[in-house]
């Protein structure tokens, strides 16, 4: 049986090539990163990222690179611990047994996906590691958290990882319009036909969908309801229902602000395990947590938190569109990978701070195509009370800066900067 799954995901062994089912033609922006580590470093390379993202995709065109550079198809070994094996030794011993390669000696390259379904799979792989240098390794799971907990304690120093998120609009553009698009501003206007299209459907397989019933469907059951699946495999404690009630909450009220005490009371639980599941959810990759920014560390982390979905198509996926205001709020978000806000007690809020070589770079976000100095008086505060030179409001107007009082403030169109994840 294990034999018949080995050949059935390494069809290359036989016909000395991979189907472009596999290897998709459309090569993601962060690919050639990707391609450059995994060819000039001996280090492990580890893909993480929500589930549906591509990280499986990225994989097989590695596989694709390796072919087509004449590599020996019978020494590049691809499995998903999707299939319930316990032991990459034994892995390794029945691909020995069908293809004849020494895996102890000669060079090969291994691919293990959802890794993180392996139980304690950080000593295993580090064995592997150490003591095999004839083996190059590429892990991906879906669990980023777990997946860097596990690594920072096994594999320090011996591996790099790279967090797969869902396109931008710029690769969703592309694969929609089936052309390389280089510059937003050369395409503004077709790509601001595409900018509602895309929020709600950012996952590679969904860019040709028209049907927005099935993109939900999709999305939740094979995004969302999978990871319900995932989390009590590796937590036992994990309560499935208690898991599907908080993402409701937590999609039906985006960005909200948490009050643990008062969350854990309406659902009869304890708060220790209301705190748990919210900690499994951001396991899971089905939620971000940015907290309150404080000098002292100690201060931000305790209370004050905001939850986002991983990305406003997974709320969508469960209730009507949130207003345009929490909608923003949560792309700009999830696409920076911010988790940082700032409120102070007299409720001034800084949407997002980000840190950026060492420096607080402050960021608004709003729904509006003009901007007066009120609407961003917040921003002007925590500037000066920081001593902040740059400050960026993301909107849906023109870019422009604006010089304030030795000050300044960038505005950045909200589609610019979901075409690149950058502010720059």
């Amino acid at each position: 049986m294990l034999k018949d799954t080995l050949l059935l995901f390494n069809e290359w062994w036989e016909t000395k090539e991979i189907s472009k089912g596999k290897a998709k033609e459309y090569k993601r922006r962060c690919y050639s990163k990707i391609k450059k580590i995994f060819k000039d470093y001996k280090q492990i390379l580890i893909l993480t990222g929500l589930r549906r993202v591509g990280k499986t995709t990225i994989m097989f065109q590695l596989i694709e690179d390796l072919l087509r550079k004449k590599v020996n198809p019978k020494h590049i070994f691809y499995f998903s611990f999707d299939e319930l094996v316990r032991d990459p030794i034994t892995l390794l011993k029945t691909y020995s047994e069908i293809t004849n390669v020494n895996w102890k000696k000669e060079n090969i390259y291994v691919f293990f996906d959802e890794i993180q379904k392996l139980p304690r799979w950080g000593p295993k792989i580090k064995i592997l590691y150490d003591n095999f240098p004839n083996m190059k390794l590429v892990l991906s799971g879906s669990a980023s958290i777990a997946l860097q907990e596990e690594a920072i304690k096994n594999l320090a120093g011996r591996y790099f990882s790279e967090k797969i998120q869902v396109l931008s609009l710029q690769e969703f553009s592309e694969l929609k319009l089936r052309r390389e698009i280089p510059s937003f501003d050369i395409y503004k206007e077709k790509i601001s036909k595409l900018y509602k299209e895309y929020i709600h459907k950012p996952f590679p397989e969904l860019v040709a969908w028209e049907d927005i019933i099935e993109i939900k469907r999709y999305i939740k059951e094979l995004v969302v309801d999978r990871i319900f699946i995932d989390i009590p495999e590796t937590f036992s404690s994990a309560n499935p229902s208690l898991l599907s009630t908080l993402t409701n909450i937590f999609m039906n009220d985006v960005g909200m602000i948490l009050d643990a005490t008062s969350l854990s009371k309406q659902l009869g639980i304890h708060k220790a395990t209301l705190q748990k599941h919210i900690h499994y959810l951001e396991f899971g990759n089905l939620i971000n947590i940015v907290k309150n920014y404080r000098p002292s560390i100690r201060s931000e982390s305790r209370k004050m938190k905001k939850i986002y979905p991983a990305h406003i198509s997974l709320a969508f996926a469960h209730y009507a569109e949130p207003n345009i205001g929490r909608i923003n709020e949560s792309l700009v978000q999830s696409s920076l990978q911010l988790d940082k806000y700032w409120r102070d007690s007299f409720k001034r809020e800084v949407d997002f701070i980000k840190l950026e070589k060492g420096k607080l770079v402050p960021i608004e976000v709003k729904t509006k195509e003009t901007i007066n100095k009120n609407e961003v008086s917040s921003l002007i505060y925590f500037m000066k009370k920081f001593k902040i030179k740059k400050g960026y409001v993301i909107y849906q107007g023109e870019e422009k800066n604006i010089k304030l009082n030795g000050m300044e403030i960038i505005l950045k169109p909200i589609e610019k900067v979901l075409f690149g994840f950058s502010l720059t």
